[in-house]
């Protein structure tokens, strides 16, 4: 069989995905997360008299914490199957990163497994962002 013939036949067979759709459902999922961390951010602002930067610290920190648990209990991935990138891309999607990745090396112990692994995925993200922080520094103290 040659490769033209192939290729007919798996995109024959092949789902079709509908990509409007898909794009919707992403745009209303993660525009709901946007929406649940703003009224997380104006609760710790209004009942706890917080500073907005903190609470803005705080908002992060529960959307790992509750990324991070989904992900130990096996429910994000359904989620996220469901939402498409609306919930892969934001911070969660950084938590599901590194919490995955320690689970999937947790037999090799804490030190070679976890304590290795769990930036396999994430570790480029955090240096690029240390040096883009870096440079736009540099740029604003140039500025300023």
């Amino acid at each position: 069989m040659k490769l033209e013939e192939y290729n007919k036949i798996v995109k024959k067979h092949s789902a079709k995905e509908d990509k409007f759709k898909n794009v919707l459902i992403a745009f209303l999922t993660g525009g709901s997360l946007g929406v649940i961390g703003q009224l997380f951010t104006t609760f710790l602002e209004k009942c706890f008299y917080m500073p907005l930067h903190e609470c803005y610290m705080y908002t992060m920190i529960m959307f790992v914490v509750v990324s991070s648990i989904l992900t130990g209990l096996g429910f994000f991935d359904k989620i996220v199957s469901f939402a498409k990138c609306g919930f892969i891309v934001p911070t969660t999607g950084f938590a599901h990163a590194m919490t995955s990745s320690a689970m999937d090396h947790e037999s090799e112990g804490p030190i070679k497994g976890i304590g290795s692994n769990i930036f396999k995925l994430t570790g480029s993200i955090i240096l690029y962002g240390l040096v883009a922080a870096f440079f736009l520094a540099l740029i604003k103290g140039v500025i300023m």
